[in-house]
């Protein structure tokens, strides 16, 4: 491998019934050449992007997972790499969700299973959840010492549309320097410690792989994938990609839902695209 392509999931390589199409696959397996290989750079955590990869036949290079806080190989889920959120942040964070007078939920993803609540009285805002893995485990806010605070990586807040963006300046003004708070979706906010991001993960995969930023491309959507911009020699926003994001990436393709990541790939392999 000489060349890595990394996508973000959502809204970027999947579309906006979030799955991919088999067209999409094809698209994909055809432009891949000999030295080119491609992964994934997601919020999700690594079972929910497992067969997404499978899917693809993605399986050969670490993948990240939990906006950064993680690098693992997706064959055996060894952690390559782990940043865990600090006890101040994950206390703060809480306390703001406490303060704020919004329905929200909130999941804390770590080495256990996933943590779930929601302020009080507030539905689902996860698609899925009540047939899901999390139906049985999600519960209003309860006091701290119900809550595993060790061996936690990334906190997720998910909420109204309408919300999101107050949300996230709120979170943001309160954590200030000791976290990374970016909006990954149009209803879900991500809080780390700081200095973990998808773009601080890159850096340590391109140096494990022993490749040159020169000849990474990463492609992404949103706030949460503007940090592997500033990594990566080339930057690719896809045409539904909030305005922000897309002037900062140095191309733009079509949207999630036209096959903008194949054209993208298509791009990067055959030289049109920064290499």
């Amino acid at each position: 491998m000489n060349r890595l392509a990394v996508f973000d999931l959502d809204r970027t390589l999947l579309d906006d019934t979030s799955s991919i199409s088999e067209g999409l696959v094809r698209r994909l397996a055809a432009a891949l050449v000999p030295g080119l290989s491609c992964t994934v750079a997601s919020g999700r955590d690594l079972e929910r992007i497992v067969p997404f990869l499978e899917q693809l036949g993605w399986k050969s290079v670490p993948v990240i997972a939990e906006q950064g806080a993680v690098v693992v190989e997706p064959g055996n889920g060894h952690i390559l790499m782990e940043r865990g959120i600090s006890r101040e942040v994950l206390l703060g964070t809480l306390d703001t969700v406490r303060s704020v007078r919004l329905p929200l939920n909130i999941i804390l993803y770590g080495r256990d299973a996933p943590q779930v609540f929601r302020s009080a009285g507030a539905p689902s805002f996860v698609e899925g959840w009540l047939s899901g893995r999390y139906s049985q485990g999600l519960r209003d806010v309860p006091p701290l010492e119900q809550i595993i605070t060790t061996g936690v990586r990334k906190i997720t807040v998910t909420c109204r549309p309408e919300d999101a963006g107050g949300i996230r300046d709120t979170l943001a003004a309160e954590l200030g320097p000791r976290a990374t708070v970016v909006r990954a979706d149009v209803n879900f906010v991500n809080i780390m410690d700081a200095g973990v991001d998808k773009g601080a993960a890159l850096r340590w995969l391109i140096s494990y792989l022993g490749l040159q930023a020169a000849n990474v491309m990463a492609v992404g959507d949103c706030e949460a994938d503007q940090s592997m911009f500033a990594v990566a020699g080339v930057s690719v926003a896809v045409a539904n990609a909030d305005e922000q994001t897309r002037s900062m990436a140095t191309y733009v393709v079509p949207s999630n839902n036209e096959q903008g990541a194949a054209l993208a790939l298509e791009s990067f392999a055959d030289g049109r695209f920064g290499f």
